[in-house]
């Protein structure tokens, strides 16, 4: 079998760590490569395990999107809805038991199997009734929020064949470099417009709106759209007082595309130049410095290996 080759390719999220940190870049997009290979105790095999470590917050987020897919991928199929107890119930399972592989570090043994949290590793103070202030607001309070909200309705009321996409990852060619994305649903409504929807457990961000964009770029091609055929939905889960979920919708214009197509265009730019050959896609360590922002580091997986502790 051939060996492995780390492609150059493209996404929102591999175009947030760029900006991030450019150190923080290379551990988890070069340095780590052919670590699920390596001894134990080596460097490139703690990098590959450090660059799958979450934050609590990016691991409330990751519980809430499988779970929705769940959910949605059998109501696909099915048609039939688990009701909120339910659905609420084998979330709080799972995560119960991603909680404790991390507390026990089992992501060193296993870290494609196993859940691991930044919090775990560096030993980071939680206190237990911040564990499950984040339990009750984020994870079950978003799947309550999803399922009795006007988004959850309309899905009830779309017929499954107009139904195009469920948190299947897929990608696409921009100027010869694939881009990936992963659109958490897709419909198809009477009226022939494709609505594409994602799921968001935090507060809203600029960067949501360059998301949709490049969804749109992608939708009008996977599914030969017009863009203004083709309508974003941003679905805010995490609610104040138990509020069903809030959708915001938005159309990306000839303009916003345009200036989508040209950031990702100045991104990949930007990754490329970095690289002491752009053709073989292979990058040296000095090339990518670290943050100036020290608070950024605080919150960063790669802290001991980078030294910032």
């Amino acid at each position: 079998m051939a060996a492995l080759q780390n492609e150059f390719s493209w996404s929102k999220s591999r175009h947030e760590k760029f900006q991030g940190c450019r150190r923080a870049y290379y551990y988890a997009y070069y340095g780590s490569w052919g670590g699920w290979d390596a001894p134990a105790g080596s460097p490139v095999r703690e990098l590959y395990v450090l660059k799958r470590l979450s934050s609590r917050w990016q691991w409330a987020g990751s519980v809430v999107h499988d779970a929705l897919k769940r959910l949605l991928v059998r109501a696909r199929a099915t048609g039939e809805w688990w009701p909120a107890d339910r659905l609420v119930e084998q979330t709080r399972l799972q995560a119960r038991g991603q909680f404790a592989g991390s507390r026990e570090k089992g992501y060193w043994r296993a870290p494609t199997r196993t859940v691991g949290l930044v919090e775990h590793e560096y030993a980071e103070p939680v206190t237990d009734a911040e564990w499950k202030r984040l339990y009750d607001t984020v994870i079950e309070g978003s799947l309550r929020a999803f399922l009795a909200s006007p988004v959850a309705e309309e899905l009830r009321r779309t017929p499954r064949e107009r139904w195009l996409t469920v948190d299947e990852l897929d990608s696409w060619d921009f100027e010869g470099t694939k881009v990936w994305v992963a659109i958490d649903l897709a419909y198809r409504d009477g009226d022939g417009r494709v609505h594409l929807l994602d799921w968001k457990t935090g507060r809203e961000r600029g960067a949501d709106h360059l998301q949709l964009a490049v969804y749109t770029l992608y939708a009008r091609r996977k599914w030969e759209v017009a863009e203004e055929d083709v309508v974003g939905g941003l679905v805010y889960l995490a609610t104040e007082g138990g509020a069903p979920a809030e959708r915001r919708s938005a159309t990306a214009d000839a303009a916003a595309l345009a200036a989508a197509g040209e950031e990702i265009r100045a991104s990949i730019a930007a990754m490329r130049a970095a690289l002491v050959d752009p053709a073989a896609n292979l990058a040296a360590e000095e090339a990518f410095p670290r943050t100036a922002d020290r608070a950024a580091c605080a919150r960063c997986a790669f802290r001991r290996p980078c030294g910032r502790l």
